[in-house]
């Protein structure tokens, strides 16, 4: 792998979900320094505005942003319309946006798991089929999946979302040998514990300050740790390496 020069992304356009804050805010920034304009896709308008305002002022990269739900195909429709205006096509696409109702499996209910599943798995369903062919039909295109560690070593309380991140690294592993041959790669990056305001939101400071202690590097996660890797699989260098998942994880499994 090589290292990233600022013009490693020159000319092409990245659309990233969940893109408002902690990891999809990270991807982001990283392929906007890396020479890539961008489509930001958040929940909230607020926030990816903001994320979008300071990569423009920082990078001078063209970036739009969009208050969308991943669950809402039409809204979805729209946004990939209009992004593929900025330079008639998308060369990659992050599925990040994610989101998790702690609780034991047995005292949830079927509204809590649809709602998971829908935003798991069915956003990057919609987006993966809204974005695909017209990468098809260029000959260049790559999707990235941000999926969980607790998909693939299991961590009580998130069975769920768990169930739509494996679900998701199974459809990226056939998508990838449906396309591969139109030259478009698809790969999932899976996290474990990172420090974002997702995390802050379901653990305690307690609780975090003592997970540490679980991982051989002896941290948590950072963002930036996720950029990183998304970068990778988003880039040219890795046109041999598709239907993969990559752990970032500080060694907490090894599967």
């Amino acid at each position: 792998m090589t290292f990233l020069s600022p013009s490693s992304f020159s000319g092409q356009v990245a659309l990233v979900t969940g893109a408002g804050q902690g990891v999809g805010e990270a991807i982001a920034t990283r392929l906007a320094a890396a020479g890539a304009d961008l489509a930001l896709v958040d929940l909230r308008a607020d926030t990816v505005r903001a994320v979008a305002d300071r990569i423009v002022s920082e990078t001078g990269r063209v970036v739009r942003h969009y208050a969308a739900d991943v669950r809402d195909r039409e809204a979805l429709a729209s946004v990939v319309e209009d992004a593929e205006g900025l330079a008639g096509r998308l060369d990659v696409l992050v599925n990040n946006a994610g989101m998790w109702i702690s609780g034991r499996f047995l005292e949830s209910s079927p509204e809590d798991w649809q709602t998971q599943l829908d935003v798991n798995l069915g956003g990057v369903l919609h987006l993966s089929h809204l974005v695909v062919p017209g990468m098809t039909r260029h000959g260049y295109g790559r999707v990235v999946n941000v999926i969980s560690d607790s998909a693939r070593v299991g961590e009580p309380g998130v069975s769920v979302y768990a169930a739509a991140k494996a679900a998701v690294a199974g459809f990226s592993r056939v998508l990838a040998k449906e396309v591969g041959k139109h030259g478009v790669t698809v790969n999932c990056v899976s996290l474990s514990t990172t420090v974002t305001p997702g995390a802050h939101d379901t653990f305690t400071e307690e609780q975090l300050d003592r997970m540490p202690k679980f991982y051989p590097v002896r941290r948590l996660g950072r963002p930036e740790d996720a950029a990183a890797a998304v970068t990778y699989f988003a880039g040219r260098d890795a046109e041999w390496v598709t239907g993969q998942t990559l752990s970032v994880n500080g060694g907490y499994a090894t599967l």
